[in-house]
């Protein structure tokens, strides 16, 4: 009986197993294979490959997504602007950095900014300039007490030149210092009194030698006129000291290509040789005109230095004074000075920081001491590199440090490189826009780029 159950058991379980199998054997005629099956199966397994090569790809891929979003208040609040550029007819005396936003302003910005002269071919000096604060210069000469009437009551010595008489004291005065200015222009009223008594200085000078050569050849004065004395000294002069409106005679200045007030020229045999940007004061000029003449004429041809002595009893105040004077005389290197009338221009290089918030970057033709003549000012420029943000940053994304970066966004970093703009007549300045937003790359850093 015992056996009987369990054969009764084991058949019965065996059944069940059988009927639970799912991997039945089909019937033979189902097995068999046909072409039109093997064209089927052929193109499953393809379908299947392809689909699972694209879903390992795209798995494995960098998925680039934009977002846009407000700043929060914890995000800088300044961003780095970095520029080089060469400004090609604009001089480094002139040139000045500024930034404006809605949040303030920076002028004249001296900081983290370099400024190398170029010559009027396009070719960097081998010295740096000094990035001038502009406020440093003295525009007028305290020790000239008097005003510009009480140094006329005896009459100009600063001749007042035109049209016609311009050319001819070029030709007829081997050394004509011009000062150009405008009735309208106050720099020069405040600079008028000096250089009405550097005028004074000269003619006194002038006299002095006068007086000095009559005497040795035994001359007696009461056998010359006024007039025949007066030619004598205008002859003596060492300078001519002149003055020109350019309100009243504009085209003479367009010639000359003034484009500030009050500009102070030296001709040299009708020939520009210089202009003045140094301290508005007599014995400054007075040493600038010494070592002019220096490099113009032979040692025994000189006659500057003649005023050096009246111009130290008219201006100097002090015995101290005066033996500084002395010692810039005797050991001061000749001034360096660029002949402005042939178009030097200047390269701005560095960076400044900005506040993230709409605003303007910009290089301008300003003077605290001068005024300037906007229509003929010519603000052409190449732009060498301009962008923002971490320098280093941006050099490791175009060397192609961080992956994946799209090429788009690498060429905007700087879109202004290697352009030159150049204006081609007056009243023209070019302004470039740009939005600046920040680019954010996980497990990098931030980099600030231009979109």
């Amino acid at each position: 009986n015992k056996r009987s159950l369990l054969c009764t058991y084991s058949t019965t379980l065996d059944s069940v197993i059988k009927s639970a199998m799912m991997y039945q054997q089909a019937a033979p005629d189902i097995t068999q294979t046909s072409l039109r099956g093997r064209i089927l199966s052929g193109f499953a397994m393809a379908t299947m490959t392809i689909l699972f090569v694209l879903e390992t790809k795209a798995y494995v891929a960098k998925d680039i997504s934009t977002t846009l979003s407000l700043a929060n208040s914890n995000s800088e609040q300044r961003i780095r602007l970095n520029f080089n550029i060469t400004m090609m007819d604009l001089p480094c005396d002139y040139a000045t950095v500024d930034v404006y936003s809605t949040v303030g302003f920076q002028k004249n910005i001296t900081k983290d900014v370099r400024k190398f002269n170029i010559d009027e071919d396009g070719v960097l000096q081998q010295y740096e300039a000094r990035n001038w604060h502009q406020d440093d210069v003295e525009l007028w000469d305290p020790a000239v007490i008097e005003t510009v009437e009480d140094l006329h009551g005896d009459g100009e010595d600063a001749i007042s030149l035109d049209g016609d008489t311009f050319p001819y004291a070029k030709e007829e005065y081997p050394f004509l210092f011009v000062k150009f200015y405008t009735s309208n222009c106050p720099n020069c009223d405040d600079f008028a009194p000096t250089w009405e008594a550097l005028g004074e200085i000269v003619t006194d000078t002038s006299m002095h030698m006068v007086d000095d050569f009559m005497e040795e050849k035994g001359m007696d004065y009461y056998h010359y006129s006024d007039e025949e004395y007066e030619q004598a000294v205008n002859v003596m002069a060492p300078v001519l000291v002149t003055r020109l409106d350019c309100g009243a005679y504009p085209d003479v200045c367009k010639e000359e290509q003034i484009r500030a007030y009050p500009t102070t020229r030296l001709f040299v045999d009708g020939k520009a040789a210089g202009d003045y940007d140094g301290h508005r004061t007599v014995m400054e000029l007075v040493h600038w005109l010494v070592h002019m003449e220096a490099a113009y004429r032979e040692p025994g041809q000189l006659k500057m230095h003649n005023i050096f002595k009246h111009a130290s009893q008219r201006t100097i105040r002090s015995e101290e004074e005066r033996i500084w004077n002395d010692a810039l005389m005797r050991y001061r290197a000749p001034s360096p000075f660029f002949n402005t009338t042939r178009h030097p221009g200047c390269q701005l290089v560095g960076h400044v920081m900005v506040d993230t918030a709409p605003g303007k970057f910009l290089i301008q033709a300003q003077s605290f001491g001068k005024d300037f003549s906007a229509h003929l000012t010519n603000v052409s420029h190449i732009v060498h590199h301009f962008s923002f943000g971490d320098i280093e940053a941006q050099e490791r994304v175009e060397n192609g440090g961080w992956k994946g970066i799209p090429s788009k966004f690498v060429q905007s970093l700087h879109p202004l490189d290697g352009n030159v703009y150049v204006t081609s007549g007056l009243h023209q300045a070019y302004h470039h826009h740009m939005r600046v937003v920040t680019t954010e790359f996980e497990h990098s850093h931030l980099i600030n780029g231009l979109e």
